[in-house]
């Protein structure tokens, strides 16, 4: 009797956490309050877990796949001296995709490892990461956006570097990893105001790669890890206001390096005025100020004072100008979001503010998105599409990731366009920089900059090849002298069977430096070419 009654109550508890554990599940998902049920007999499960397991079987399946892959390699400049060697490379790794009304979550891995044949202080590890993800908590009131990466990164573009994109030296390179969270909160009053509340934080880590200490030491402080916060409030005009629509941000920022730290407080207020329905005009004003435990040339705090129009005379072609005067500095931005047709679009971007290296990759990590090719880019500019390594928020071109203060100004452009087959982008870019933390009264800052362009085509060839083909140029002016850097890209693709892959690679760079000063690299030029297989599930 006693055996009989013990089953008999451990049946039952068995089935409450189970019906438990599904109303919790349809709780997360569908915000469905998850009510405590009176106990009943387990005879009656099917009919009251019912609309949970309608709730749990409605869920999206998640996509994923897992790989594995070898391959065989062969550089005609391993050590930047004109030494060439083979090497082997090995690498596992995954996607995965998932696409809900409360979560999308997109994410793609690989770890590799290389080794050469002569030259043994090549030989490394390395991650790339590129997460994107958005949560809805609560439906129109609490969003929680969240991303991340991981990639190899060059210290210069002077130092040594590799056409593949790999560590080649402890020197130069760095394991480069960074998260951002920003969980926002809007609140709507009736048709009147609407309030949006963010807190932003994210980190940026410099880790030395495992190769040796080969080459050459660049001339710079390199980049020290670095933490960000920011907390800001908006409130915005409703639809009540029509013609005349305002906005009042307050906002407060914190950054931190192993060095020193920086802070900006900032108060805007903004007034649009719909002169005609395509037709808005705007002007900004406010008051910035910007403090750093390192003295600075220029005093960057002061008002703000900006105006400018966005002209929108259909949904497919949005333009914004503004001109005026923040951190003590003449100021002009923009954007531009033209799409021709369906599959073709123009973006444009024109920024300026003050930030370092470090405030530059959490500003971009923050707009990653999926592209919804497979790969990941900037969603403001669509830089980064086809990036044969997957895409990095290091930013274009690459200016020496030091540890500096700067007025930063920068311009996107991209054109897309794509078919049944074919993808095509074509992307131009430039950055400057007035670097800040140099001697107070320095009349003229120190300057740098890059630009250039990179296009990109990705083809399908049937429906068992495929294949991308890109090349660029770029130019920086530094170190007092100037560098150009060539580089071009190929990979073809072929499916030997359901599950197996068979490509190969091509990646060459050639650099031409002229006058740079404390920098004894120079000249470069390597071709990199693999060949391996691939396992896929």
């Amino acid at each position: 009797m006693a055996n009989a009654t013990g089953t008999g109550v451990t049946d039952q508890l068995a089935w409450t956490i189970a019906r438990c554990s599904r109303c919790f599940a349809a709780a997360l998902v569908f915000g469905i309050p998850a009510v405590a049920a009176e106990p009943a007999a387990p005879a009656e499960i099917p009919t009251d877990t019912a609309w949970a397991d309608t709730a749990l079987s409605a869920l999206p399946p998640m996509t994923w796949n897992a790989f594995a892959e070898i391959a065989e390699g062969y550089s005609t400049n391993a050590r930047g001296g004109g030494h060439d060697d083979t090497f082997t490379r090995g690498t596992i790794g995954g996607a995965l995709h998932y696409n809900h009304p409360r979560l999308s979550a997109d994410a793609s891995y690989a770890l590799s490892g290389q080794y050469w044949s002569k030259y043994h202080g090549l030989n490394h590890l390395s991650q790339r990461l590129n997460l994107a993800s958005q949560l809805v908590a609560v439906p129109e009131m609490l969003f929680v956006r969240a991303n991340a990466f991981a990639t190899p990164t060059n210290l210069t573009r002077v130092g040594d570097i590799s056409a593949g994109g790999d560590a080649t030296s402890r020197y130069n390179t760095r394991d480069t990893y960074g998260y951002s969270v920003a969980p926002q909160m809007l609140l709507r009053l009736k048709d009147y105001v609407t309030s949006s509340t963010t807190a932003t934080h994210g980190g940026v880590f410099f880790v030395r790669p495992s190769t040796d200490n080969s080459g050459n030491v660049p001339p710079i402080d390199p980049a020290r890890n670095s933490l960000s916060t920011t907390i800001s409030q908006e409130f915005s005009s409703g639809t009540w206001f029509e013609r005349l629509q305002w906005s009042a941000v307050g906002s407060y920022s914190q950054y931190s390096q192993s060095v020193r730290t920086q802070r900006q407080t900032e108060g805007l207020g903004t007034l649009n005025y719909a002169v005609l329905r395509e037709l808005k005009l705007f002007v900004t004003g406010g008051y910035s100020e910007f403090k750093s435990s390192t003295a600075l040339a220029r005093d960057v705090s002061g008002p703000t004072a900006m105006g400018g129009f966005t002209y929108n005379p259909t949904p497919d072609l949005i333009f914004t100008f503004e001109a005026g005067s923040q951190h003590n500095f003449p100021t002009y931005m923009g954007s531009l979001r033209w799409t021709l047709s369906p599959m073709t679009q123009i973006i444009a971007e024109a920024t300026d503010g003050i930030s370092t290296p470090q405030g530059d990759i959490l500003g971009r990590l923050g707009g990653m998105g999926a592209t919804g090719y497979g790969s990941f880019g900037d969603l403001g500019t669509s830089l980064g599409a086809g990036n044969f390594n997957g895409y990095s928020p290091i930013g274009p071109g690459g200016l020496a990731l030091d540890n500096s203060i700067n007025r930063s100004r920068s311009i996107n452009m991209s054109f897309v366009h794509s078919d049944d087959r074919m993808r095509y982008t074509l992307s131009v870019f430039g950055s400057e920089r007035d670097r800040l933390d140099v001697a107070p009264g320095t009349p003229v800052l120190p300057r740098t900059s890059v630009y250039g362009v990179r296009a990109n085509v990705t083809r399908t060839f049937n429906a068992d090849m495929n294949g991308d083909l890109s090349a660029g140029w770029s130019r920086s002016n530094e170190f007092g002298g100037r560098d150009d850097i060539y580089s071009a890209d190929m990979r073809v693709n072929y499916h030997l069977s359901e599950h197996v892959d068979l490509f190969l690679t091509n990646h060459v760079v050639h650099r031409d430096s002229v006058g740079l000063v404390n920098v004894s690299t120079g000249n470069l030029t390597e071709d990199q070419v693999l060949i391996g297989i691939r396992g896929r599930l």
